[in-house]
C-alpha cells in the first residue's frame, strides 16, 4: 500500500502555513512542483518510527490520533523549514510560539507530501517510498476551546532504495 497525500486534516496545515503571525513572511524561492513529484512515484523503502512534542510544562505528547509527513526537500521547503525551525536538521514549534505563515504558500507544496496517521502507541509507517531526502514532520495539534495547542516536531532524513528506516522525531 502506498501512502499518499491527505492534506486536508484539522490542524495539518494550520502550523505550517496559517501562524498567527500578523504578516505572512516574504520566501525568496519560489515551489517548483518538478523538483519533488518523484515523491508520488512508488519506491521500494519503507519508514517507521515515533513522533512526539514536548510541551510547555515538559510533558512529552505522543502523535497518537494525529499525523506525521514525509515532505520532499527542495529550495522552497528548505526555505520554509529553516524559517519555521530555525535549522534544516531536527527542532519543534509549539503553537504558542506563533508558528509563522508564508508567502507565496502554494498550494502544491501541501499536496506533493506523503502522510500517514499515527496509531495509539504512536508509531507510523511509509511503505514503498521513493529515494530522496525529505522532512519528516509530525503534526501534534488540537484545540482547547479556542486555543490551538500543540505544534509540530521536524527530523531531516535521507530514504535509500530498499532501506527499512526507524526514525523518531
Amino acid at each position: 500500500m502506498i501512502n499518499r497525500p491527505m492534506f486536508l486534516l484539522p490542524g495539518l496545515l494550520t502550523v505550517v502555513s496559517m501562524g498567527a503571525s500578523a504578516e505572512p513572511l516574504e520566501l525568496e524561492s519560489r515551489f517548483d512542483s518538478s523538483e519533488v513529484d518523484w515523491v508520488m512515484q512508488p519506491g521500494s523503502a519503507t519508514v517507521s518510527g515515533t513522533a512526539s512534542i514536548r510541551l510547555e510544562t515538559g510533558e512529552q505528547k505522543g502523535c497518537g490520533g494525529f499525523h506525521v509527513e514525509l515532505l520532499p526537500a527542495a529550495d522552497y521547503a528548505n526555505e520554509r523549514i529553516f524559517r519555521t525551525y530555525g535549522n534544516n536538521d531536527q527542532g519543534q514549534i509549539l503553537m504558542s510560539q506563533d508558528p509563522p505563515s508564508f508567502t507565496p504558500d502554494a498550494k502544491a507544496y501541501h499536496e506533493l507530501n506523503l502522510s500517514a496517521p499515527c496509531n495509539e502507541d504512536n508509531r507510523f509507517e511509509f511503505l514503498q517510498v521513493p529515494a530522496g531526502d525529505y522532512y519528516a514532520i509530525g503534526f501534534i495539534i488540537w484545540s482547547e476551546g479556542d486555543t490551538k495547542k500543540g505544534g509540530g516536531v521536524m527530523k531531516r532524513i535521507r530514504v535509500t532504495e530498499g532501506e527499512s528506516l526507524v526514525v523518531d522525531i
